[in-house]
């Protein structure tokens, strides 16, 4: 992935200048030992002046957000006042959306002139678009698979284990579905159900303790109820971002499109439009700002969870994994034979994990760039090692022994044989 240059670092002097060689990732050289230059983030040239400093803006503003993690000793109590000022927000926001909606239609139906319908139409509209998006279980279900209490008894065996363990509650509702990530959410709004979704080829890429370590960090969302919280502060941290979306500029440079009369209109619609969206977008960043102590607690604690049920070497290795994604989701292709996509799948991505072992820590050090946001679900999977490596160590409180690693592959092969399925649907190549 990475090569070590002679050239030693301009800022400490002693660290080695790191590359990317690999072609997944076009990336600036940085210092291992200082971190310089790992906060330089190239601007796209295919993308407008106006999007790419907005864009660099959020990044190194994650970035910093990113660092105050690692830099934690503790992770601190999650603070009642930033919940509560997200949840007022929220709350105001919601009626104004309200508002919206009953002068819409009270246009529609009193007004009686077509200025007033167009107008009391645009404010239904722009209510509708800036809504906020409560998870549901019924579209969750168009792209998984749903485990029924005692189809899977490992999956449930495990799960039970590491609840107990860490006094979490287990999920409602149990989801396979094709993605390299995990999570829980909370569904509905009357009828609350917990979710928990475990991703297939992300199971694949992990081994058995090292899923341990992965059910407990989605429990350990689950035992402080961090899903409902997020719930709760939902329209403060996304209705603003959404706003500046529905007025930014194209992110396409106008210059690629050639001289015209759309010049003047994108030359007007940058000016108006990127002045409200800088606006709406520095409100969204204010708000993300002040849940994003808050989110970067909720990630520790889930990460303590996790290394309080499968160790903390487990739960180090797996942030490893997540760093290390964008080469393992490229060894998952449809090129292997029917009815071995399972076996074939794990052996080569233990075979590269095995390979690439001696270059994780650059792996670590480039997902602090390129997964520096603000708007990130999560901090970098480097970040959180760098965090988790510094506190002390923990043994597994749940060991999985081979047998119950074999029931485990046993169980998820249907699901990985089922994913080779629907990748051969959508390709004319047959297998070998």
């Amino acid at each position: 992935m990475s090569s070590t240059h002679a050239s030693s670092c301009p800022e400490c002097g002693t660290g080695l200048i790191v590359s990317p060689d690999s072609d997944l990732l076009h990336a600036a050289p940085w210092c291992p030992d200082c971190e310089w230059n790992l906060d330089h983030f190239t601007a796209d040239p295919g993308v407008s002046w106006f999007w790419n400093r907005i864009h660099t803006a959020d990044q190194r503003a994650g970035y910093r957000s990113d660092q105050l993690l690692a830099r934690s000793g503790t992770a601190s109590p999650v603070t009642r006042s930033s919940f509560v000022v997200l949840a007022a927000v929220s709350a105001v926001l919601l009626l104004v959306m309200a508002a919206l909606v009953v002068t819409g239609v009270w246009l529609i139906v009193v007004g009686g002139q077509a200025l007033s319908f167009v107008f009391g139409l645009l404010l239904i509209v722009l209510a509708v678009l800036i809504r906020p998006r409560f998870a549901r279980l019924k579209p969750m279900l168009e792209n998984s698979y749903r485990l029924t209490p005692g189809e899977r008894p490992a999956v449930d065996a495990l799960i039970s284990r590491v609840a107990t363990e860490i006094s979490a509650p287990k999920p409602d509702v149990l989801l396979f579905d094709f993605s390299w990530n995990a999570g829980v959410v909370d569904t509905g709004i009357l009828r609350r159900q917990r979710v928990m979704v475990l991703g297939v080829p992300l199971l694949l890429a992990l081994r058995p303790q090292e899923v341990v370590a992965l059910i407990g960090h989605e429990l350990g969302h689950l035992k402080y109820a961090d899903s409902l919280r997020s719930l709760l502060t939902q329209p403060a941290r996304t209705t603003f971002g959404r706003l500046g979306q529905l007025v930014r500029p194209p992110l396409v440079s106008a210059v690629d499109n050639g001289i015209g009369f759309h010049l003047i209109v994108l030359f007007v619609w940058t000016i108006v439009g990127g002045t409200l969206a800088v606006f709406f977008y520095a409100i969204h960043r204010k708000l993300n700002a002040i849940a994003a102590r808050d989110n970067r607690t909720v990630e520790l604690r889930a990460d303590e969870a996790a290394a309080h049920a499968g160790g903390t070497e487990a739960a180090l290795r797996l942030q490893d994994v997540m760093a290390m994604l964008p080469l393992l989701t490229t060894l998952v292709q449809h090129h292997v034979p029917r009815n071995e996509a399972a076996r074939q799948w794990r052996r080569m991505l233990s075979t590269v994990r095995d390979r690439d072992a001696a270059t994780v820590t650059a792996w670590r050090q480039l997902s602090n760039r390129t997964d520096a946001s603000l708007w990130a679900s999560h901090p970098a999977p480097g970040r959180r090692h760098q965090w988790l490596s510094a506190r002390p160590h923990r043994e597994a409180a749940v060991m999985i022994d081979e047998a119950d690693a074999e029931r485990l592959e046993r169980e998820i092969v249907p699901y990985a044989e089922a994913l080779h399925r629907t990748m051969l649907k959508h390709t004319t190549e047959e297998p070998h």
